[in-house]
């Protein structure tokens, strides 16, 4: 790898890696589970560590990845979920039997399906 000897390599290399990110994104199933403190109190951890399984498991190319305070504290642990092609969609109070319905229902075979809290636009 080339050596970052000023502020225009390191933002050439930024640049890349974030259209990197972008692209990927694009085409790639995103979870963002909540880790803030209320959120790891109502078992986000168990959670988040069930997606990565699952998603691998089930062979989908996703990326789960942690978030901070959605505001939701009284729904935790709370989900996004965003599906290519699809608007975004919060899941509150998500258990790891949830999770397994997510990934089946909504995220393989398109339905929807209850516990959603809000549908946001990507």
């Amino acid at each position: 790898m080339k050596k970052i000897k000023t502020i225009s390599d390191l933002n050439a290399i930024r640049k890349v890696l974030e259209n990197d990110r972008i692209d990927s994104e694009d085409k790639k199933v995103i979870v963002k589970v909540a880790m803030s403190t209320c959120s790891i109190a109502t078992g986000s951890k168990k959670v988040i560590s069930f997606f990565r399984e699952q998603m691998g498991l089930e062979a989908i190319d996703s990326l789960v990845v942690q978030t901070g305070c959605m505001g939701l504290c009284h729904s935790e642990p709370t989900v996004i979920v965003s599906v290519p092609g699809k608007d975004s969609v919060i899941f509150g109070n998500v258990t790891e039997k949830k999770v397994n319905e997510i990934i089946t229902s909504y995220i393989k075979e398109g339905n929807d399906i209850e516990g959603v809290l809000l549908k946001k636009n990507s």
